[in-house]
């Protein structure tokens, strides 16, 4: 990586803490006057979601088998995540830029990261305990062990 990255990479969920990340991920962007790029990471298909129904899957689970209504869904839990963290962020002189990445989030984190040249993650925390954390694992922790840039976390 270069003395700077060249572009901030902040994904975003929706939560409080994925806003709280953006919001610094906007102001360092603008301050090191690079681009921001807030990732969505949803699953790749219905399947990877939902799992291979074992039982007879509900009216609204069945709905989503559909191409177009997946693509609906995606689109609009995307469009509430980035919503939320553009209202938590409020006005910023950092260029921003909204992608959908397909996969689990960590994975797809971090291979976006892989192809983005020089980038830098700024990742919120969910805050669990040591020991919810270290039985249910997070995105942030295994970003943090396994991105090949640099990552910075929020609390």
């Amino acid at each position: 990586m270069a003395n700077k990255p060249s572009i901030i990479l902040a994904p975003v969920d929706g939560s409080e803490g994925s806003g709280a990340s953006a919001a610094y991920a906007a102001d360092l962007a603008a301050a090191l006057k690079v681009p921001l790029r807030l990732l969505y990471a949803f699953p790749k298909d219905p399947v990877d979601m939902f799992g291979v129904p074992t039982e007879a899957p509900t009216p609204k689970q069945l709905e989503y088998f559909s191409p177009d209504a997946f693509a609906r869904l995606r689109d609009e839990s995307a469009r509430e995540a980035f919503d939320r963290a553009r209202k938590v962020m409020g006005e910023t002189e950092a260029e921003v830029e909204e992608t959908v990445v397909p996969g689990s989030p960590a994975e797809a984190i971090i291979e976006h990261a892989d192809e983005a040249g020089d980038p830098l993650i700024v990742i919120g925390s969910r805050g669990l305990s040591g020991l919810r954390e270290m039985m249910l694992g997070s995105v942030s922790h295994r970003v943090l062990h396994h991105a090949n840039c640099p990552v910075t976390v929020v609390r």
